[in-house]
């Protein structure tokens, strides 16, 4: 099993998310060859995936990639904030756009998160979201990049609804097991619902496509791995046992915490900011990367599935 982690692990150094070339190349020193291409907040007005140039962009960041010797493994949808309104249609054509960046990178497989709904009751949130899925695989069949739902934590919405194995199920259940659809299970959200991950990954068995691997103590702070009390005998002798074929893919990035992530302050006194000790230099936030790594390493090592 080949490890993974995100662009996202360097959001806060730089100034917007799509400059994903600087980021590959700090990941880089860090000793990550395999690539989460992170778009969750690229839309934005002026975002070079958004305009006309998008493909200049795309080029920019796989000529980087081959240069520093990395490949992508998987990707992250922009926010699916919106299952009615004026911005609904535009969203849905960027994640769909994204789906085409994904087949231009030669990325295998995309995160979309699906939309919470007005009234909340889980039928409707299941038909929406049934909706939106089945519109994006006509895009995945065209550039034959997957879809993957994810599952998130009660913690973070009681109206979500793709919360367990049986869960995730059922969505694919509902696309018809379309091919190119499948499941990333997040860890860290599974932990903070106290599931068996075990069990789970059992119950989701070959619908299982990705992961998000991070820790935690009950709440959603994607934290790294032994930083909480997630166990990971439970995880990954599952990946092994149901015969996961994708990345070990780390969703990890905030420790050390940016400051925006947390929502550390700095000081202000007598007209002055004191914000210095708000995030960590760079190089030390490197340190924590090689050690993550190291980790991830240690885990999939130990339970003789480890790929380089």
């Amino acid at each position: 099993m080949k490890i993974a982690t995100t662009t996202a692990d360097f959001e806060s150094y730089v100034e917007k998310r799509t400059q994903v070339c600087e980021m590959l190349a700090m990941l880089a020193d860090c000793g990550f060859k395999h690539i989460d291409l992170n778009m969750y907040k690229s839309v934005f007005p002026g975002s070079p995936m958004c305009g006309d140039e998008w493909e200049k962009w795309v080029d920019d960041i796989g000529n980087t990639a081959a240069r520093l010797g990395q490949d992508f493994v998987q990707a992250h949808s922009s926010d699916t904030y919106y299952a009615e309104g004026p911005d609904k249609d535009y969203q849905t054509s960027m994640i769909k756009r994204e789906l085409e960046i994904c087949a231009k990178l030669g990325i295998p497989g995309m995160v979309v998160h699906g939309v919470n709904t007005k009234d909340g009751k889980r039928d409707d949130f299941m038909k929406v979201n049934t909706a939106l899925y089945l519109d994006l695989l006509q895009t995945a069949e065209k550039t034959g990049v997957a879809v993957y739902t994810e599952n998130t934590t009660h913690r973070n919405s009681q109206t979500y609804y793709l919360y367990t194995g049986e869960d995730m199920n059922e969505m694919c259940d509902r696309v018809g097991n379309h091919p190119l659809f499948g499941v990333c299970w997040d860890v860290g959200h599974a932990h903070a619902d106290n599931l068996n991950q075990y069990d789970e990954i059992m119950t989701m068995g070959a619908n299982l496509k990705a992961v998000h691997v991070h820790d935690n103590l009950g709440t959603d702070v994607h934290l790294q791995m032994y930083s909480g009390n997630c166990a990971y005998d439970p995880l990954v002798k599952g990946l092994v046992d149901v015969g996961y074929k994708g990345t070990f893919t780390l969703e990890a990035y905030s420790l050390p915490s940016p400051k925006g992530f947390l929502g550390r302050k700095g000081l202000e006194k007598d007209g002055v900011v004191y914000d210095t000790l708000t995030s960590l230099p760079i190089s030390l936030k490197i340190r924590s990367e090689l050690l993550m790594h190291d980790i991830a390493r240690y885990m999939l090592e130990t339970y003789d599935c480890y790929e380089d």
